[in-house]
């Protein structure tokens, strides 16, 4: 099922658009490429902590997270994306609750933290107070360490303090 959400005409559209927008970017991407790293992590974390689901809402949260800024890109992306992925997954059939669980991981995992807090966290298998908190920790997490500032060639001129920029693959660390 999820593969038929993805390969929907207006998921690709916005693929498309978001490729169009980025296409000189110099920073990292918010691409396929992205998606995909996110969602690897996220599956990951989120399967050793036992959370239901987790390879169907990884690969969700993963291919829709940032989605929303082929719409939004200087704007709330957050919003944006969710809003999208509220009304295309319940199109197919997504149960209301993930939808909402989605939806709010989305609508908080922007925002970066220290890599060494972010690799304490993975480390300690730790979670948050509440399942929804728990899911858009993670997905913050493996948005900011699926990203390759060690290789980057923008790292000098990029915005990330150095403290939040990754000095290593996080396969490596984690796998």
């Amino acid at each position: 099922m999820i593969d038929r959400i993805l390969s929907d005409e207006r998921y690709l559209e916005k693929i498309n658009r978001l490729n169009e927008i980025e296409k000189d970017r110099i920073y990292c991407k918010h691409d396929l490429d992205h998606f995909q790293e996110v969602y690897q992590m996220l599956s990951i974390l989120s399967s050793r902590r036992g959370l239901d689901d987790s390879k169907k809402l990884s690969k969700i949260m993963a291919y829709f997270h940032d989605i929303g800024r082929a719409d939004s890109y200087d704007g709330n992306h957050r919003k944006s994306s969710s809003d999208f992925a509220r009304i295309l997954l319940g199109e197919y059939g997504i149960s209301r609750e993930e939808i909402d669980l989605i939806c709010y991981a989305i609508n908080n995992h922007s925002g970066r933290i220290e890599v060494q807090d972010a690799y304490y966290y993975i480390d300690n298998n730790m979670v948050d107070d509440s399942l929804r908190d728990t899911w858009a920790k993670l997905l913050r997490i493996s948005d900011q360490l699926s990203r390759n500032c060690y290789i980057c060639k923008a790292n000098a001129i990029c915005k990330w303090l150095e403290g939040e920029k990754t000095n290593e693959n996080w396969k490596q660390r984690i796998c």
